[in-house]
């Protein structure tokens, strides 16, 4: 019988759309070194320790609603 190969599975980031007045301006990943963001209009990017502290300083400041993506799918 054959040997079966080791199998290696990647975590998958949580991702969020982020929103202002009801229109999609980016996208937030939440990865395991820490959040990213990037806005689409500009191309700005944005970098935190982690998602709480990212929704706690960034989201107020750039004025941004977090809507999470479904991976379900």
């Amino acid at each position: 019988m054959p040997e079966i190969p080791t199998v290696v599975v990647a975590d998958v980031p949580q991702v969020f759309v982020l929103m202002r007045d009801d229109e999609v301006v980016g996208y937030l990943f939440d990865l395991p070194s820490g959040a990213m963001a990037i806005l689409d209009g500009t191309g700005e990017i944005f970098r935190s320790d982690s998602l709480e502290e990212f929704t706690r300083f960034f989201g107020p400041l750039l004025d941004l609603d977090i809507a999470k993506v479904r991976q379900d799918l």
